[in-house]
């Protein structure tokens, strides 16, 4: 498994620029809309941070990690891991690991963008504490990726990936506020797990302690989309 983490990590290294092409559409939504606003109060700005640090996030979820996944399974480069003393929840475990490295670099970067660029003044233990909640989330977020990797054709995973993303992301509140929207609409948002990703850090921030309701109902969608993951893909292996 170390051996793994080792090729892991060169084969990441060896393309830094998509990490932060990763982030760069996030920044450049959080400076041009947070600039848009004039008169934008210091804590629309902040959440909108985070907003941002948690679609940049998502992305991983919905297009990094099953795609990589997915990629290794076409290549070939899975049937050589059938030779060396690893099952797929070991290798998954290990994607899991660069995704974690990865997304580390993205809510840096962006934090580092609303420092220094927007002015944000949090103490340290905000940029922290929120930053590890957002890390944490990642990872969890990461269960729903596992479902896409299930797709058989890339391209019908890419267009599942890109709804959800987007949809996801209006729903929970990424781009726009809940209460700019109709009422069963903020209720529908409030159901999905993007929101709940989003209030780890933004409720955090603004009452000063982690929500344990968001806490729980996120680790609840991952728990349901393991179980899902392990069902669908333990019915697949046995029907080849």
């Amino acid at each position: 498994m170390i051996a793994l983490l080792k090729i892991e990590w060169l084969r990441m290294t060896r393309n830094k620029k998509y990490i932060f092409f990763t982030a760069a559409m996030p920044i450049a939504f959080f400076i041009v809309f947070s600039s848009m606003i004039k008169g934008a109060d210091k804590l629309f700005v902040e959440q909108f941070m985070l907003s941002m640090t948690t679609f940049c996030l998502t992305s991983f979820a919905f297009f990094n990690f099953p795609f990589d996944i997915m990629e290794d399974r076409n290549n070939g480069w899975n049937e050589t891991l059938q030779k060396v003393p690893l099952n797929k929840y070991q290798v998954i475990t290990v994607k899991v690991i660069k995704m974690t490295i990865e997304s580390f670099i993205c809510i840096v970067l962006i934090f580092l963008t609303g420092y220094f660029l927007k002015g944000i003044q949090l103490s340290l233990s905000q940029w922290v504490i929120s930053g590890l909640v957002l890390l944490l989330g990642s990872v969890i977020f990461l269960s729903l990726g596992l479902l896409l990797t299930l797709f058989s054709s890339m391209q019908t995973a890419s267009l599942f990936s890109n709804i959800l993303y987007l949809g996801l992301a209006i729903l929970g509140g990424l781009w726009f506020p809940l209460n700019q929207f109709p009422k069963w609409v903020q209720e529908l948002g409030k159901c999905t797990p993007t929101y709940h990703f989003r209030e780890l850090a933004v409720g955090y921030i603004d009452k000063g302690n982690i929500p344990i309701q968001s806490t729980i109902i996120l680790c609840s969608y991952c728990l349901v989309f393991l179980l899902v993951y392990v069902f669908l893909s333990k019915k697949r292996d046995t029907s080849l």
